[in-house]
């Protein structure tokens, strides 16, 4: 189909968005995968083993994948039912976002109080209990460089803290212990120190382990990856209405080029098929006329025999003469 200026404009800038959405389905895919497989953000995102919103991340990531394929191919191929595919498959996302995005704001304060409460309880009661969550805080300990629930003083009220108080830990001045992966180096002898040995007297811990409590980072990181949340699927649904407005115009620029078309052959035949017939009435008048001629001169060749055999001659009659 030959194109106008407006409608290459429309097709290239549809392209070009149809693309951008293309990128942005593999690379929520990727995230999706990493925040559900990686347990740094397992613990953080996913309380009580409900993985059900990473799933349906994977899932709304893949499905972009393949709706910007199609809207790629129905752009190149200037075909208007992929294009509008693309564009209804483009709002049922866009009604997701929006909606996910209004879920998350209010969900925000409750979520940042379930992982605080988690990493206390997971602190206080399970950590040397229960190896699910003794792997889980060592991992989120390690991997955000933070101790406990406000700091390292948290596990002086912890089970785990209080299980080598004997008579001679006491007698030593110490009052709890600490797990290595609150250890800044933890193969340092001060680490097994803290971790083992003697416990955690009354001086400062500073340079052997991690100040910052886990509770309050990971709250923190909770309100940081809000705002990426907000601000990412601002742009988003930016690029997916700008996607969707050119993507509509240019499958309407394709309808209108295909009617059209069809309007024109449509006009061809019938002037084709009306040739014959206007073949036929010239062939039938010419005929006709030929008929006519010839009836014409058969009449004109009787009346001139006629006056022959007559032999009308004229007759002058002279004034005063009377005819008998």
């Amino acid at each position: 189909m030959q194109l106008s200026s407006n409608q290459r404009f429309l097709k290239y800038g549809a392209f070009l968005f149809n693309f951008i959405v293309l990128i942005v389905g593999p690379t929520l895919l990727a995230l999706s995968l990493r925040v559900l497989f990686d347990p740094e953000f397992t613990h953080l995102f996913f309380q009580d083993g409900n993985y059900y919103a990473g799933h349906i991340l994977v899932a709304i990531g893949a499905l972009m994948t393949v709706v910007g394929i199609l809207g790629c191919i129905g752009t190149l191929a200037e075909n208007s039912c992929l294009l509008w595919m693309f564009f209804a498959s483009m709002g049922v996302f866009l009604i997701a976002e929006i909606t996910g995005g209004v879920l998350i704001y209010h969900q925000q304060n409750e979520l940042q109080n379930d992982v605080h409460n988690s990493i206390r309880v997971a602190v206080e009661r399970h950590y040397g209990n229960d190896v699910t969550d003794s792997l889980k805080l060592d991992v989120i300990q390690e991997g955000w460089k933070c101790c406990g629930t406000t700091g390292y003083k948290s596990w002086s009220r912890s089970e785990y803290g209080k299980r080598p108080m004997s008579r001679d830990f006491i007698a030593t001045g110490a009052t709890y212990v600490v797990p290595k992966s609150c250890c800044i180096d933890q193969s340092s002898t001060d680490c097994d120190r803290v971790s083992f040995l003697e416990g955690i007297r009354g001086e400062d811990q500073s340079k052997v382990l991690y100040q910052e409590g886990c509770g309050k980072k990971l709250v923190e990181a909770i309100s940081t990856y809000a705002r990426y949340t907000f601000v990412t699927i601002t742009i988003v649904a930016i690029v997916q209405i700008v996607a969707m407005i050119l993507t509509a115009l240019f499958a309407v620029a394709i309808r209108r080029g295909d009617a059209s078309r069809f309007t024109s052959r449509q006009g061809l035949n019938s002037s084709y098929a009306s040739a014959p017939m206007l073949s036929n009435s010239f062939l039938f008048s010419s005929a006709e006329s030929t008929d006519t001629k010839r009836h014409f001169n058969v009449s004109s060749s009787s009346v001139s025999a006629s006056r022959s055999s007559l032999n009308l001659e004229p007759v002058i009659v002279s004034k005063g003469s009377s005819l008998v």
